[in-house]
């Protein structure tokens, strides 16, 4: 703490009688091998950290001393590192802003009361803005915990984590053998009729998530003493303050607060997955679905992402004791803009060494990036559900990630800290906004429409299985090449072997009959005749199923059939489809774009298209010969461009093809010659990424183009 000696509003609060409140306690920790004190007020649960020299000052307030009495006795004692007195000032203003100090008698302090009423307003506006997350406490729930105490210590015995981590690992293999299953319910999962069930799990997790928090700062001192309802996104859910293990020495104590509410979610996950991988439809089933992905997927999203200020973050900054780590790095990005762009030599980084210094700035650039993706995806989800709260959701949104930053700069600007520097800090923020501005709304930029295809051949033939039979022997692996009569794979139909043997019996009991007839009674003849005539007739029917069990190449080309020796020893239909042969003389790529990509297509440079397939993408294949089918269509050509296939499109649940596609798209299709193809894996059904160049348009008119279509497209505006 170093800073100028003198203050020129010194005098106006000097001879005023200030010290901490009766109910702040003061604790001794280290943070990165740094000796720091926390001060706790234990009423309303409030702290702060000051370095040990601000403690020592603090130490020596008291009523019965003015503040410039208490300050010249820390100077003399403490020459070299007593703090400025507009660093005082500084102090006891986010003191008094935290509600940690109180006044014997009040002269002219104007200028501490002015920067406490200034903090507060801040907070206030924080508050304001933080609009998808408010607070409501109800009550103290710390007597109840007290009671309770030896259940806690119970629950967070060591052998506890032995039984946690075995029902997690068990839990989590129940839902990785219904894979498939679990992929199917997740897309129903946000329909109407689940959402109610999807609350009741959402709202009963976060009861016990709360708790766990609770039991786990009861179990190591600390106090709990407020319980009540936060609004998530105007959805009531149950919160409990554990901040008073902030005050724990030890870090992995704090770390294990903040992460309680995770493990006791992913506990209760894994036993939901137990319960949903052995029960059938119906309402427990249901339920135990939704829990398993509350406790588990939104709980690693949300609490579990350390850029969102939920319990990772807290984590975060507890082991790599970083307090305040998301105020800090804001502070530090102004500092770079302070001290490089506005040419401030008296800028200062809230960074103490290197290590902080790489955390801030990273953190920091990733933060405020992930919060700009997180707001408007929540904007645009309350604005599909509920319109007008959407858009005043938007704009104070806009406000709060632009708005009051362009306020902010214009203080800055105007104030006394660019005072020595302002021709530059103008001149700097002039060349700056010239800059966005030409480059958002002038500077044409290379435009292009991607699209996901599916590689097909130009001549493919279909095979088929000719009869019933067990896949008894594959002969050729899929991607071989074949030659007309090649053996592909062999059938085995014990059935139909036994139906030959019986129909053969009988065509030879029936040979016996006709040859005595010819002896002793003539007239049998013709109905022998007619019998023998029919069995013929189904003894070559039968030895041309026995013929068609094993299965050859019709023609010439490349078998394809990625997923057939799945199905060895499986029974497989007559008439199944078993893959295809596909010529390897020339591809051509079928597409799929959405209605607003298919309007600019029409205006597109044909010329320059480009090919990558995926697995490929250091290959460029040129393609020709675009056209596109002008009517719209909801069946895809291959289910390897729906979601289900990591595709572009959004399939409906109910196709169990995973083919058909919940809005229309158009189709793209385009001609791979064959020269461009060598030094590349070219395969049918192989999927790639197709390019087509646009004329050059600037950032702001794609933006606005693209908001209109949104706005259109979603919400019929």
């Amino acid at each position: 703490m170093a800073g100028a000696t003198f203050s020129d509003s010194w005098h106006r609060l000097a001879e005023a009688r200030v010290g901490l409140l009766p109910s702040v306690q003061v604790r001794k920790q280290r943070y990165r091998n740094q000796e720091w004190f926390v001060l706790q007020d234990t009423f309303t649960q409030k702290f702060f950290r000051v370095t040990p020299t601000a403690w020592g000052f603090l130490a020596r307030l008291a009523p019965s001393r003015t503040l410039d009495e208490a300050w010249r006795s820390y100077v003399q004692a403490h020459p070299e590192s007593a703090p400025g007195q507009d660093e005082v000032v500084q102090l006891l203003s986010q003191l008094s802003a935290a509600n940690l100090l109180f006044f014997r008698n009040q002269p002219d302090s104007g200028g501490l009361f002015q920067r406490a009423e200034t903090r507060r307003k801040k907070e206030f506006q924080g508050k304001l803005m933080a609009f998808l997350y408010v607070r409501f406490p109800l009550l103290n729930p710390d007597a109840w915990l007290n009671r309770i105490r030896p259940l806690i210590n119970l629950l967070l015995h060591p052998v506890m984590a032995l039984i946690w981590l075995g029902v997690v690992v068990l839990g989590g293999m129940a839902a990785l053998g219904q894979s498939q299953a679990l992929v199917d319910g997740a897309e129903g999962i946000l329909s109407l009729g689940n959402l109610p069930w999807l609350y009741l799990s959402l709202a009963l997790l976060k009861l016990f998530h709360e708790l766990a928090h609770a039991f786990v700062c009861k179990r190591y001192g600390g106090e709990v003493n407020t319980m009540g309802v936060m609004l998530l996104i105007f959805t009531p859910l149950p919160y409990m303050d554990a901040s008073a293990s902030w005050a724990f020495r030890s870090r992995w104590q704090r770390a294990l607060v903040g992460g309680a509410g995770m493990i006791i979610e992913l506990f209760l996950a894994a036993i939901a997955a137990m319960v949903w991988a052995n029960t059938g439809d119906g309402l427990v089933h249901s339920l135990a679905f939704n829990v398993m992905v509350v406790g588990s997927v939104s709980s690693l999203l949300f609490n579990g992402n350390p850029l969102l200020r939920f319990d990772a973050y807290y984590i975060l900054i507890d082991i790599l004791d970083i307090p305040n780590l998301y105020q800090k790095s804001g502070q530090q990005w102004l500092y770079f803009a302070d001290r490089y762009l506005m040419g401030n030599p008296n800028a200062q980084s809230p960074a103490q060494d290197r290590w902080e210094w790489s955390w801030m700035t990273s953190y920091g650039l990733l933060s405020y990036l992930y919060r700009l993706l997180i707001t408007f995806g929540i904007v645009l989800f309350v604005l599909d559900q509920w319109f007008v709260i959407g858009l005043l959701m938007l704009a104070i949104a806009i406000y709060t990630l632009v708005g009051m930053p362009l306020q902010k700069f214009y203080t800055y600007l105007s104030g006394p800290r660019v005072q020595q520097n302002r021709p530059r800090a103008m001149l700097v923020s002039l060349l700056v906004s010239a800059a966005l501005v030409g480059l958002i709304g002038w500077l044409p930029l290379p435009s292009s429409i991607k699209a996901s295809g599916v590689l097909e051949a130009e001549q493919n033939t279909p095979l088929f299985s000719g009869a019933d039979g067990l896949l008894a022997e594959l002969v050729v692996e899929n991607g071989a090449s074949l030659r007309q009569g090649d053996v592909i794979a062999r059938l085995r139909n014990p059935d139909l072997e036994h139906d030959l043997e019986v129909t053969q019996q009988q065509l030879a009991e029936l040979n016996l009959l006709y040859r005595q007839s010819l002896r002793n009674a003539l007239s049998e003849l013709g109905p022998l005749n007619e019998r023998r005539d029919t069995l013929l007739a189904r003894l070559r029917e039968l030895e041309i199923l026995r013929r068609e069990l094993v299965v050859t190449a019709p023609q010439t080309g490349r078998w394809v059939a990625p997923s057939l020796h799945e199905m060895r020893e499986s029974w497989i239909r007559r008439g199944e489809t078993l893959g295809e042969i596909v010529a390897e003389q020339g591809y051509r790529l079928t597409a799929v774009i959405t209605q607003e990509d298919a309007r600019a297509l029409f205006d597109a440079n044909r010329d320059g298209v480009e090919l990558r397939l995926s697995g490929q993408a250091e290959h460029v294949i040129p393609v020709r010969d675009i056209r596109l089918i002008p009517y719209q269509q909801q069946e895809l050509a291959s289910p390897a461009l729906g979601w289900m296939g990591g595709g572009d499109f959004a399939t409906s649940h109910e196709d169990q093809s995973g083919m058909r596609t919940t809005e229309s798209f158009f189709e793209l299709r385009a001609t791979v010659p064959a020269e461009a193809l060598v030094g590349v894996t070219a395969l049918h059904g192989m999927t790639g990424k197709i390019r087509i160049p646009l004329a050059d348009r600037s950032l702001f008119a794609r933006l606005y183009e693209s908001l209109l279509q949104l706005l259109q497209k979603r919400y019929k505006l």
